[in-house]
């Protein structure tokens, strides 16, 4: 995968995935913005009708009172028609003319003030209004010398103008409910049932608490629990308003838990939400680390595979030079030179096998289909068998290895081969990673029952990055040109794992152009008693 690719790629994914956060934030914000604006309007309309229904029952009230004492109190005390309204209608065909006139009967009442509540003010004269309606038909006839005659029939009727008279002892009405202080005009019972009803009807189900101010002051028209720094958001109303629009009383409304039952609306959506959104991140997060690593895999397979071909290169031409050698007629006949060349084409066969054999023997270790043999083994000597086996080479390199093996304690139980190649491979490193003269110094010790086993070098070093990757399989440190070091990116990784199927570990401490020491501990083997 193209390097520009894969940073769009994931660049696309990343701003896919932001965008998709910041709309679903947005759509929560908003979503919440507008049900708070559909709620306080709402209120706001339950609390209007609150305030009607609270006027009209008061004025109902006395309106009923007014009828009780009028049907009771006799005859008025002056009674005179007003406002009198004339209706001609004539029907040619069947001879048939109809007079209507409409009127207003005014009766005038003394009606002691007591009889609306216990004030003191004079006798007031209360009126009292009736429509009347008066219906005249006139018919013209015939008598018997063919002269018209017109027959008059009238109808009259009363009846109550309710519209009316409620508009007209409004003001009346009002002026005596004022002289009742709030509590006895209206009871915080008879308020929290119309205020409870009004809500319901809106579909708002959530706690609420109330009160009655005048002037700004609390009355005793509350709810239980209502207080004046009464938290969560209030709304306000007037309450009994007057003619000219003036009031005394407010009353206010608060709602503790107004956020928790405005998110409750949407929780449900929001939680949904939320979860297909993290579900969204996962994916596109696993998606991108499986990018990064198949990236990383590519890379590590192609390096492996440049790093193989020219493992195999070096051996390859040097064994077709020694078979175009051999096949030439005067070395053929000097024995030593054909000696010499069959002596490279065994030792090149044999670097070739090994390579082959180390990226098999990985493999089966990876699927645990290589079985240990398993002995006790006193570790100093086949240390020094696998410095042996280096000897030469840090020699031709002008270098010196030293080892210090004072481990007493030094019998565990491990594949002799196995930790053969393990100590080779951590030698042959340090051998590799020295630019200059290689100077390698090997030592073992004892802590407690643990063998430990110990090699610092004095090469090119390693940073804090490669040493999180060393141990990772076809991984290798680059030194300038990726050839410059041969090697195919297994020896470590083999290492770590040989030495964890023996219930060891491994450490590695580094520091750049300074040198790198590897440490590898071993439990000591319990001796078995014969009882």
């Amino acid at each position: 995968m193209k390097k520009n690719y894969f940073l769009s790629l994931v660049t696309f994914m990343l701003l896919s995935l932001s965008g998709i956060i910041f709309i679903q934030g947005y759509w929560i914000y908003t979503s919440m913005s507008n049900i708070e604006e559909e709620f306080s309007l709402t209120i706001r309309q339950a609390l209007s009708s609150v305030a009607e229904e609270v006027q009209e029952r008061e004025l109902r009230y006395y309106f009923d009172r007014f009828e009780t004492v009028i049907d009771s109190a006799g005859s008025p005390e002056t009674s005179e028609f007003r406002d009198v309204f004339l209706f001609y209608d004539n029907d040619a065909p069947s001879n048939l003319s109809a007079l209507h006139a409409f009127g207003i009967l005014e009766d005038t009442y003394n009606i002691p003030s007591s009889d609306f509540g216990d004030i003191n003010a004079a006798t007031p004269k209360i009126k009292n209004f009736k429509g009347v309606r008066t219906t005249a038909i006139l018919k013209e006839t015939f008598d018997r010398e063919n002269r018209i005659s017109l027959t008059i029939e009238k109808l009259k009727d009363f009846e109550r103008i309710n519209a009316f008279d409620q508009a007209t002892y409004k003001n009346f009405f009002t002026n005596i409910a004022n002289t009742f202080p709030i509590h006895k005009r209206l009871n915080s019972y008879e308020l929290d049932v119309i205020l409870r009803r009004a809500l319901i009807e809106r579909n708002i189900v959530t706690p609420f608490e109330f009160g009655v101010f005048s002037d700004g002051l609390a009355t005793k028209v509350t709810s239980n629990n209502y207080k004046e720094s009464q938290k969560g958001p209030q709304y306000s109303v007037p309450l009994f308003l007057e003619n000219e629009g003036v009031n005394t009383y407010d009353l206010v409304v608060s709602f503790p838990e107004k956020n928790t039952y405005l998110r409750s609306s949407i929780v449900g959506i929001t939680l949904l939400s939320l979860v297909l959104t993290l579900l969204i991140i996962i994916v596109c997060s696993y998606s991108i680390y499986e990018i990064v690593q198949q990236k990383k895999i590519s890379e590590i397979k192609s390096d492996f595979i440049n790093n193989m071909s020219h493992e195999f290169k070096t051996p390859i031409t040097t064994i077709n030079l020694a078979i175009d050698a051999l096949q030439n007629k005067n070395v053929k006949k000097d024995e030593e030179k054909v000696d010499r060349y069959l002596n490279m084409l065994r030792e090149e066969n044999k670097r070739m096998q090994d390579q082959v054999e180390n990226v098999l023997m990985i493999s089966q270790l990876d699927r645990g289909s290589t079985p240990l043999d398993l002995q006790s083994f006193a570790m100093n000597p086949l240390v020094e068998e696998a410095i042996s086996h280096v000897a030469l080479i840090v020699q031709s390199e002008n270098g010196t290895i030293s080892s210090d093996l004072k481990a007493r304690k030094q019998s565990v139980v491990v594949d002799k081969n196995h930790f053969m190649n393990v100590f080779v491979n951590l030698l042959d490193n340090a051998i590799k990673y020295s630019l200059k003269a290689p100077l390698i110094k090997v030592r073992t010790f004892n802590e407690d029952d643990v063998w430990v086993f110990e090699i610092q070098d004095h090469g090119i070093g390693m940073n804090s990055e490669t040493l999180k990757l060393i141990f990772k399989k076809f991984y290798r440190q680059q030194g300038g040109n990726i050839h410059n070091i041969k090697g195919h990116g297994l020896g470590l990784s083999y290492v770590k794992k040989i030495i964890e199927l023996h219930n060891g570990t491994i450490h590695v401490s580094s520091t750049l152009e300074v040198g790198t020491t590897f440490q590898i501990r071993l439990p000591i083997a319990t001796p078995k008693i014969n009882v």
